[in-house]
């Protein structure tokens, strides 16, 4: 099993990092082995494509045939990230993430 560190991660940036960075968006604090660091990346990667192909409908206003799948996909993926992040987060992460009310 890996070794567990400490790493900071801004998800509306999609940023990790092993030190803080003030005024860099709103930080969660996790420790994590690098199995779980590749795991946060794959969900931000997915979120990344779940949002591509949401934003495609901005352009056909009148054709919302499958737009409410495609934002479903993005924010359960969203979701997904915040639930790591709990899971993987300090009992100041915990709290800062209850407070959005994102998770059930």
């Amino acid at each position: 099993m890996n070794a567990r560190k400490q790493y900071f991660v801004t998800v509306d940036t999609e940023d990790i990092r092993e030190m803080s960075i003030p005024d860099s968006g709103i930080e969660y604090e996790i420790y994590a082995d690098a199995d779980e660091i590749k795991e946060v990346e794959m969900l931000f990667m997915e979120k990344r494509k779940k949002g591509k192909q949401a934003v495609e409908y901005i352009g056909k206003p009148f054709d919302e045939w499958g737009a409410d799948d495609k934002r479903n996909k993005y924010d359960e993926y969203l979701v997904r990230i915040y639930q790591k992040v709990y899971d993987l987060g300090t009992s100041t992460t915990k709290e800062k993430i209850a407070e959005i009310g994102l998770l059930n």
